[in-house]
């Protein structure tokens, strides 16, 4: 097996050194297109390095279609508006790196939730085998894919509407009505109210409008699917108070197959709603009141069987009481090693409910020369999942899942100056205090003993009594408490030159505690031997244990830019941030005291980033190309390691990681009606300093792995995004005039791992998707129809791949290729 692990690892590293390099060769190419705009500005467009950024609408500055910039020029790109600084720019005059999606270019890609927006953003990493295991990840770092605890805040920032979401799991939610969705690379706390060492990912929402709105979309397509949005605004009190209505449900069956009972699992049913108020008493206030719920449930049974482990790789013995051996003790017949099939055998339900919502008020005061805005909310997040953790037809592991209850309310307060000045400055105070209410219970049922211990462990008596109908519940709760005071400003010290510097000071308190009970069948039968026997049988799997603690801090973080634009061309900027994570609460079944104890709490991280960056405009707006460079170190990175005393997991510290790379994109309209992007990252993150990792669980003769040098889980070195649209006239129907497009989206990342400990079994391979659309509407947009397909080459990847314990390798399938039509109407 040893042989064949290396032969596929050597397969690998082939076929992507034989992508990285074709993929090496366009960026260089492309890279020195843009270095030439640096280094000969007279070759650039002859347009102002500064145009008005365009706010019609989020659509128009998505900038895919062509805009009209005067009578006698109809072929250019749109300015692309960001508020990464907390105001409105055109994404070119500002030295941040950002990608900035408008909701137009969102709809035509059916981004509909946050995993497909990597797609477009290629710097963005999400991990998403159901909504609390959501990992979000900037150039790599943000949480570990490998990680999900609710002692841990993330590194990287999920605003909605202004307003902080506490967890990644909040953020899993169909993305409609939108005006926009901005990502934004590296430590953001001196401008966001939430510290956010990695980055921030920024949903904004449309808003209510005064001119009366109406819009609803029907789709169909394989799978039984069916969406719909329906979309009102419009207004209540002239000039004076508007609302806005936005609903949206999508319902899809599932691609796997369950040949235990027939079933079809990996279905999807989401239904969410939003209303808001936009009261404006007097052209200086403006109260926009916000409201929004959500649902989704899913029978998710989607682990398909990918191999079996039999073998070590560095001793070659076999691996003891494997899947094939366990099976055979319990009468279970696996289903053939067959991932295309989608079959999984399982004769217990997985599945999952959640609910989200929230209320929010942001209120804006105009002074004579800043705006001062309040961002007052609180929301609620309850997951409900069932899990059948043996995923097999026999009652081993009836269940085990974890119920999480969150609830948070923050408070930001900021100003911001306005108008043209010497200094900009924006600067505010923020808290935020969160609340997690977690169970956690692990049900045995009458073949657990069978299928988890092997006959060596004790006689078929003790381990029945021992495990059989075992029973663990565990409640934790993490408390968060963060305060802040952040300022940021912009010194124009020419008309070309400006200097950004900013600081943060940030005090965060998280308290928990965890408690664990235990109950089984009754041991007084048993002599004392081997009731001793049994009870040190149930202590490996969990026995009754309780304790609490805390943890607390406080850090001083900052940034500052150096920008210069040439006159008629690129803006260059350098960069360097220090970033802040806090520490958190290990609240899971650890030793706190005696010789295997593990300090549950966990320190924070601190994060230095260095960026250098280009962004330039060519050929009178017909291209735009924008070049960054990245350098970050992460010392006192959080993930998971391994007691092999006891075989305990636990949250740790691992030393330290580095994240450094270039990103490249590209936008382009080089004729009339054609729009295409294109975006890539080479991304080397990697642990710079981690001795004694957790080993793979194909490595037997040593007690600790070294993973320094290696790369970390979720990481892949290459990363690509391009897609395009063309729109013609095609005729009129009805005195109408009609519009043809046709367009696609392709993304690619190379391989990456899903475990901590970088474990071959967990390398999912590279691969490359590509989403096709064609449609015909009205030239005005009244209406529209399109037919749609994703993955259309019906590509087989994985969202998550590993070995367990039991010596089974299996994955989470990614969507299969699905196909469709959208009808929309808009008024």
């Amino acid at each position: 097996m040893s042989g064949v692990l290396v032969s596929i690892h050597q397969a690998n590293t082939r076929r992507d050194h034989n992508q990285g390099a074709a993929l090496r060769r366009l960026t260089l190419a492309a890279s020195c297109v843009a270095l030439m705009a640096g280094a000969a500005p007279a070759f650039a467009a002859e347009t102002p390095a500064s145009p008005e950024p365009t706010t019609a609408s989020a659509d128009d500055a998505v900038g895919l279609e062509p805009t009209t910039a005067s009578a006698d020029d109809a072929v250019g790109l749109d300015a692309v508006v960001v508020t990464a600084r907390r105001r409105d720019e055109d994404a070119q005059t500002v030295p941040v790196a950002v990608s900035a999606f408008g909701g137009a270019q969102l709809e035509a890609a059916r981004a509909f939730n946050v995993r497909d927006l990597q797609t477009l953003s290629p710097s963005l990493s999400v991990s998403v085998t159901n909504p609390r295991n959501t990992s979000i990840n900037i150039r790599g770092l943000g949480n570990n894919v490998s990680v999900y605890n609710d002692g841990l805040q993330s590194a990287v920032g999920v605003y909605l509407d202004q307003v902080y979401l506490g967890r990644p799991g909040q953020a899993v939610f169909d993305l409609a009505d939108l005006d926009s969705v901005q990502v934004l690379r590296g430590p953001q706390g001196t401008l966001f109210g939430k510290n956010t060492s990695a980055g921030a990912l920024v949903i904004a929402t449309k808003e209510p409008k005064f001119t009366p709105e109406f819009s609803a979309d029907v789709t169909g397509g394989n799978y039984d699917y069916f969406q719909a949005h329906l979309i009102t605004s419009g207004p209540i009190v002239e000039d004076k108070l508007a609302y806005r209505v936005s609903l949206a449900n999508t319902q899809r069956g599932g691609y796997m197959t369950n040949v235990y009972d027939g079933s079809k699992t990996q279905d999807y049913h989401d239904f969410g709603g939003r209303v808001q108020f936009l009261l404006t008493p007097n052209e200086s206030l403006s109260i926009k009141l916000s409201g929004d719920y959500g649902q989704q449930y899913s029978n998710t049974s989607a682990s398909v069987l990918t191999g079996l482990f039999t073998n070590y790789a560095d001793s070659g013995a076999a691996y003891p009481n494997g899947y094939l051996a366990r099976a055979a003790r319990v009468g279970f017949t696996p289903p053939p090693i067959d991932p295309e099939a989608r079959r999984v055998s399982t004769n217990t339900k997985n599945s999952y409910f959640e609910t989200h919502g929230g209320v929010s008020a942001i209120v804006d005061y105009k002074l004579a020369d800043a705006t001062i805005t309040s961002v007052t909310a609180w929301r609620g997040w309850r997951w409900r999942p069932h899990n059948d953790a043996d995923g097999t037809t026999v009652s081993a592991i009836i269940d085990a899942h974890q119920d999480n209850d969150q609830q948070q309310f923050s408070q930001e307060l900021r100003i911001r100056s306005e108008g043209d000045r010497k200094l900009d400055y924006v600067a505010g105070l923020y808290y935020f205090w969160q609340d997690l209410e977690a169970e956690a219970v692990n049900y045995y049922g009458p073949a657990a003993a069978d299928w988890l211990l092997a006959p060596a462990a004790a006689s078929a008596t003790v381990r029945a009594a021992a495990l059989n109908n075992y029973s663990i519940v565990s409640h934790s709760s993490p408390e968060t408490t963060s305060a802040a005071a952040f300022a940021q400003g912009t010194w124009h010290v020419t008309d070309r030159f400006d200097i950004t510097g900013g600081l943060r000071y940030t005090y965060e308190k998280m308290t928990g505690w965890f408690d664990q009970t235990a109950w089984g069948a009754d041991l007084s039968g048993l002599s004392s031997a081997d009731q001793a026997t049994a009870r040190n049988l149930r202590a490996r799997f969990g026995a009754a244990n309780s304790f609490s603690s805390k943890t607390s801090g406080d850090s001083l973080t900052g940034n500052i830019t150096l920008a210069y634009t040439f006159d008629n061309g690129p803006l260059v900027y350098a960069t360097y941030a220090r970033g802040y994570k806090a520490g958190g609460l290990n609240l899971s079944n650890i030793n706190t005291s005696g010789a295997n104890a593990v300090d549950p709490v966990i320190a924070p991280e601190t994060i230095d980033a260095y960026e250098a960056g280009l962004k330039s405009t060519w050929f009178d707006r017909r291209l735009t190309a924008n070049l960054a460079l990245f350098w970050t170190e992460d010392d006192g990175y959080q993930t998971t390691a391994v007691n092999l005393i006891n075989n305990a997991s636990y949250l740790t510290n691992a030393g330290s990681v580095r994240s450094r790379g270039v990103e490249l994109d590209l936008r382009a309209a080089p004729i009339e009606g054609l729009t295409l992007y294109g975006s890539t990252t080479y991304n080397d993150a990697s642990y710079t300093s981690y001795e004694q990792a957790a080993c793979p669980i194909e490595i037997q003769l040593a007690t600790y792995c070294n993973l320094t040098g290696r790369r970390l889980p979720g990481a892949s070195l290459w990363a690509a995004s391009t897609g395009g649209e063309y729109r013609r006239a095609a005729g009129t129907w009805r005195g109408d005039g009609l519009t043809a497009y046709a367009g696609y989206d392709a993304s690619y990342k190379s391989s990456y791992y899903t475990s901590a400990s970088n474990s071959e079994y967990s390398k999912i391979k590279g691969y490359t998707l590509l989403n096709l659309r064609a449609g015909i509407g009205a030239e005005d947009g009244s209406w529209d129809l399109q037919v749609w397909g994703r993955n259309v080459f019906d590509k087989l990847y994985y969202l998550s791949l590993g070995a367990g314990n039991t010596g089974a390798i299996t994955g989470t399938l990614g969507d299969p290729r699905t196909f469709g039509v959208t009808l929309r109407v808009r008024r």
